[in-house]
């Protein structure tokens, strides 16, 4: 059996299960810290770049926070983003929904980029 769905209908369906299945039972409390994960996040970066088919966030310093590889449609974010963000936010809530927050935050500055993946690293 086939089920047709519109493009509408997959985006939400997509939305929908794109958290992580370990956190699923906070997703209720993600929406409480999203305006401060969001607001920290915007303080941070200062400015952005392209090359090598990607797309860079930095801070003052012209250092990468967030990265998007086009190729793999995967975000990266750099550790030093949460480590700042445990000094206003619970470490244990940066943990579980600094992922959303950097997704969301990228999808509003870039709403036509697919990401597919979301990941910590250290970037510089």
């Amino acid at each position: 059996m086939k089920i047709i769905i519109t493009e509408d209908q997959l985006h939400l369906i997509n939305e929908e299960y794109n958290r992580d299945r370990w956190d699923a039972e906070y997703s209720d409390e993600y929406p409480k810290y999203k305006k401060l994960f969001i607001k920290m996040l915007k303080q941070d970066v200062s400015s952005y770049g392209e090359a090598h088919e990607s797309i860079y966030l930095m801070n003052d310093k012209k250092e990468p926070l967030f990265v998007y590889r086009r190729k793999s449609k995967t975000l990266y974010y750099d550790y030093s983003v949460d480590r700042e963000m445990e000094d206003m936010i619970p470490a244990h809530v940066v943990s579980r929904h600094l992922k959303n927050a950097v997704y969301d935050y990228f999808k509003g500055l870039f709403p036509d980029v697919e990401i597919k993946e979301v990941s910590g690293v250290n970037i510089g």
